[in-house]
């Protein structure tokens, strides 16, 4: 009797205090964000862009890659993995990344992974000081409409992680996908990571840069256009779409970008922790809970506290050692892409990538130097409000999403995400994780094609008579 009374007052004190939040965030305004329409992250004092767009192409110098191999040979890699717990639950296992610097060291071939990149057209073009390196690759022929879509990536990822999701947008036919349009992939390092520059001046956020990927495209000639990304893609393109609705048509995410819970769909998703079968129809969140989703934040987000605090300090161990960069970088892709696949010896990343696509990944942020710079980013997320101004406003741009399973950052359920987006399309996958667009290249690329297909196919006009 007792035990049956304070449940009852837990619920019913749930219930007082849902519907105060409710309350307080239904009449709560949104924020008005203040955008400025230029900066300056260039060396010295503000100049003009050189605006000129140049080919590049990628040439790491022998001797880097020399100096590579010297230091994986001599890499200290001393201390062993606990006697019971051969797996991924406190980090690299030590056992499998002795694995992973012998065939990074032996095996593993640059060059024909630059000769692949290489494959693809490439630019750099000034903005802001930075100069901005961007794939453009054009749609094959014979489609009946061409489609411009900028394509974003994340942390710890570059552009290679789209080397297979690309082909399959600018030619769907030959990849199985019946459409009669195609997309030209415009597909930017962001500043600091992959072989754009880097910013030289503290402030470059996720904020400024949506702004430097919305000059970029109009630059190209492309006044509106189409948007994708996740991870940190999915916030610079949701900014982007929030900051320059007048030029986005639609926007695709696969990783919901509008930050943290907030608002009225915070409290849908407290209320839904305690019963989600009845609050949401997405077999995916079938077990969604908001505190369980919180600790799982705070077991696999140590990397973000250091990155959102002191980036530099933990950067120059990772600048200056490729089996500690590895460890930190590969950590990510076995426990981003599953969970599970922390029990496991070799913490189950060739399950889904191979070594080759990885090492790729961490070879590019190696030769270009640039973890400290990508890792800043989170430094300047936190530090510019307007991220979080900008979270608390509606993204009234169509917008589409693609929502896999093993994703551990996106496990918002359709019925809250509506609270954030102008949502016309969801799609659930009970496979697929963090990196989809490399893990599930197709799957994704598809999801794409039919929310943009459903965007622009001609509607069907009512009958007045009816």
């Amino acid at each position: 009797m007792g035990c049956g009374c304070c449940v009852t007052k837990l619920l019913l004190g749930g219930a007082v205090l849902s519907a105060i939040l409710y309350a307080w965030c239904h009449f709560s305004p949104e924020p008005k964000v203040d955008i400025v329409e230029n900066g300056w992250y260039g060396s010295g004092e503000w100049r003009a862009d050189d605006e000129a767009i140049h080919p590049y192409k990628i040439n790491v110098p022998q001797k880097v890659l020399d100096d590579l191999k010297s230091r994986l040979l001599h890499s200290r890699v001393s201390h062993e993995t606990l006697e019971d717990s051969d797996n991924f639950r406190y980090g690299f296992n030590t056992h499998y990344l002795k694995e992973v610097q012998e065939y990074w060291r032996s095996k593993y071939d640059w060059r024909k992974h630059e000769a692949a990149l290489n494959a693809f057209t490439q630019f750099t073009t000034e903005i802001e000081g930075i100069q901005v390196h961007f794939i453009r690759s054009k749609a094959a022929s014979g489609y009946k409409k061409v489609l411009p879509l900028l394509l974003v990536h994340g942390w710890p990822g570059n552009v290679q992680e789209f080397v297979k999701l690309i082909p399959i947008l600018n030619d769907p036919k030959k990849h199985g996908l019946d459409y009669d349009f195609a997309f030209e992939v415009v597909a930017p390092s962001i500043p600091g990571y992959g072989f754009s520059g880097n910013p030289k001046k503290t402030g470059f956020s996720q904020v400024e840069c949506a702004r430097v990927f919305k000059k970029l495209m109009t630059r190209l000639g492309f006044e509106k256009f189409y948007l994708q990304g996740g991870d940190w893609g999915a916030i610079v393109t949701t900014n982007l779409a929030k900051m320059y609705k007048e030029n986005v048509l639609a926007l695709h995410v696969n990783m919901n970008g509008a930050g943290s819970f907030h608002g009225i769909g915070l409290v849908k998703a407290i209320l839904g922790s305690f019963a989600p079968k009845l609050f949401f129809a997405s077999p995916n969140q079938a077990n969604f809970s908001i505190f369980s989703l919180f600790g799982m934040i705070m077991a696999e987000s140590g990397y973000m506290h250091i990155q959102g605090t002191k980036p530099d300090t933990v950067g120059v161990a990772l600048n200056d050692s490729p089996i500690g960069l590895a460890a930190y970088i590969l950590e990510k892709f076995s426990s981003w892409t599953n969970l599970e696949f922390r029990d496991l010896p070799d913490g189950g990343i060739t399950k889904k990538f191979t070594l080759d696509e990885v090492l790729t990944v961490v070879t590019i942020y190696w030769a270009q130097g640039n973890i400290v710079h990508s890792q800043r980013f989170y430094k300047e997320y936190f530090a510019d409000i307007r991220n979080q101004e900008l979270g608390k406003v509606f993204c009234s741009v169509p917008t589409g999403h693609s929502n896999f399973g093993n994703e551990p950052f996106d496990k918002m359920p359709e019925e809250v995400m509506k609270h954030y987006y102008n949502m016309q399309f969801r799609r659930e996958h009970p496979d697929g994780g963090h990196f989809a667009a490399l893990e599930l290249p197709k799957t994704l690329g598809g999801d794409v094609f039919e929310f943009i297909h459903q965007q622009t196919a001609p509607k069907a006009k009512k009958n007045p008579e009816l």
